[in-house]
């Protein structure tokens, strides 16, 4: 019998499209004109910020990509079980997918923003893939099927929540759960909308005391290795600036055998070769750190050369602005002495109106400035051309500085990372040699344990042959990889400090030439428009004695 209580079991299942996001757009804007607009309009997808799709039968999330500034979305009441296809809307701040089908909490990674999430009424049984939700407030996740309390550990790090609901969910019937929440979320200040009494926390840390400390220690283990791991990261992004990131750890090592299921197998066979691993452990181990002390050291020597580098450009260009200012400063003298010439003889062109005396004196003075403009102008421009050409010079200086640099860099690495690749040709040589006299004593008797992992490879001669240089080629192809990553890198490095310093130079040389002329054509500019103002007197003048 249909459930005629249910609005949703009374409509035709639909998907989300345009038209259908378009009518729920429009049931939300006002009355009247603009109501009205919109209607015969329609509404930008662009600019929406809420939409509610309640009680619309929805089987699956889809096309909300469009929504790119959503805040709100309401999706409570429908049929979907699945949360998916909303990992765009970054801009979300309220969420509602109560009344659901939901089994699994899940694609909101992306979703960092969102503050109200509402999950009520659903059917899901864990707590997960919600720690980068590090701004949610209120969370609502009653009525699931959470069936263990320890559940609610999950959210100690989400330190922003303050209201959590987790009502109706198997767990939340324990004895004292209440009590277990208040003392397990600190953060946390409303449990089912009801405020968290302080001595309910205090009873709750004393009622599950023990289980607590279990807790707070494994986070600190957690913290630790996190601090750890951040710490390394940040060491490494630090390193990559010398091309050695990591190899001042063990990380390289370890990779070496990371995927080498046959070498990690042989590892398996005894003491001996136990013997051969941690010595070549050591040795690896070694060298890479030479390694990374050699770029240490080598990107000190560099940075040297680059503070030179600066502190002689900064002085040249200091110099040669000083000159050009002084330059500068010099025409505008004589300008403004060209200038009151011109004014004195507007004055006496006043006094006696005498046009042609007038006259003579301002094309004395024109040829003058353009005289000094022109003399100005070449000074300024051989100053320039004379910076550029010492740009270059020194540019050119210190790229072949910085280029024995790394080429020294380079090759001294290269000679480490042969030691290396020695090493390794050792190692592999030993693990052949006691494999070989482990599978000739499995021939001879009966009575060798063989450890499972080694079972196939110590079937026969070849099997073995195979897993040795098997091995042996992985180890090799990644010392060549780590040498290959450490040259390009510092070989690109250089070409494009190298690149931009062409490109910055030619770019200041550009905007200097214009910026020199643009002054004298703004000089120029003031000479006619005095001149223009001259003349205009001249006419209104005329026309007053006629």
């Amino acid at each position: 019998m249909q459930n005629t209580e249910d609005p949703c079991a009374q409509k035709v299942p639909r998907a989300i499209d345009d038209e259908f996001l378009q009518e729920k757009l429009l049931e939300l804007t006002r009355c009247g004109e603009a109501g009205r607009l919109a209607r015969i309009e329609g509404l930008p997808f662009d600019k929406a910020e809420i939409i509610q799709l309640e009680y619309c039968n929805i089987l699956k999330l889809d096309h909300l990509w469009v929504l790119t500034n959503l805040k709100k979305l309401v999706l409570n009441n429908n049929l979907i079980d699945k949360i998916e296809s909303i990992h765009m809307l970054i801009h979300l701040t309220h969420l509602d997918l109560s009344f659901n089908r939901l089994t699994k909490i899940e694609g909101l990674e992306t979703l960092v923003n969102l503050e109200q999430l509402s999950l009520f009424d659903n059917q899901i049984t864990e707590i997960e893939n919600m720690g980068t939700l590090q701004k949610l407030v209120i969370f609502s996740i009653g009525r699931n099927l959470i069936a263990e309390r320890n559940s609610v550990v999950y959210l100690r790090q989400l330190e922003n929540l303050k209201s959590l609901n987790m009502a109706e969910n198997p767990c939340s019937y324990e004895e004292n759960f209440r009590l277990y929440v208040a003392a397990f979320l600190p953060q946390l200040v409303y449990y089912e909308y009801r405020f968290i009494q302080e001595l309910e926390r205090e009873v709750g840390m004393e009622t599950f005391s023990e289980e607590y400390n279990q807790i707070v220690q494994k986070e600190t283990v957690v913290k630790s290795l996190q601090a750890a791991k951040q710490k390394e990261l940040a060491d490494a992004q630090l390193h990559a600036k010398s091309f050695v990131e990591y190899l001042n750890t063990r990380a390289f090592f370890d990779s070496l055998f990371a995927d080498d299921t046959e070498g990690k197998a042989l590892l398996d066979i005894g003491e001996e070769m136990a013997e051969l691993y941690i010595d070549f452990e050591e040795n690896v181990i070694a060298e890479c750190k030479s390694i990374f002390e050699l770029g240490q050291d080598q990107y000190a020597l560099r940075q040297i050369e680059i503070d030179l580098y600066n502190q002689s450009v900064e002085t040249a260009k200091l110099e040669n602005q000083k000159k050009s200012i002084a330059f500068m400063e010099e025409f505008l003298v004589q300008e403004e002495d060209i200038f009151e010439e011109i004014r004195q003889g507007q004055e006496r062109f006043m006094q006696i109106a005498n046009i042609e005396d007038y006259n003579k004196t301002v094309e004395i003075q024109a040829e003058i400035f353009q005289n000094v403009v022109h003399s100005t102008w070449k000074s300024l421009m051989k100053m320039e051309l004379e910076l550029f050409e010492q740009m270059v010079d020194v540019n050119e200086t210190f790229e072949h500085t910085l280029t024995d640099l790394i080429n020294n860099f380079i090759e001294a690495a290269q000679g480490l990372f042969t030691r290396i690749r020695d090493l390794e040709a050792d190692f592999s040589d030993g693990v052949a040699e006691v494999a070989k006299r482990f599978q000739i004593s499995l021939s001879m008797s009966e009575d060798v344990q063989i450890p499972p992992s080694l079972r196939e490879m110590m079937s026969d001669k070849d099997a073995l042959t195979n897993a040795l240089g098997a091995s042996h080629d992985i180890h090799t192809l990644l010392i060549d990889t780590r040498e290959d990553t450490l040259i390009n890198n510092a070989r690109d490095w250089l070409e494009k400090l190298v690149t931009n310093l062409e490109k910055d130079e030619t770019n200041r040389n550009r905007d200097k030439v214009m910026e020199i002329s643009h002054f004298m054509d703004v000089q120029r500019e003031e000479f006619d428009k005095l001149a223009n103002a001259i003349l205009e007197n001249q006419v209104i003048t005329l026309g007053l004695m006629e």
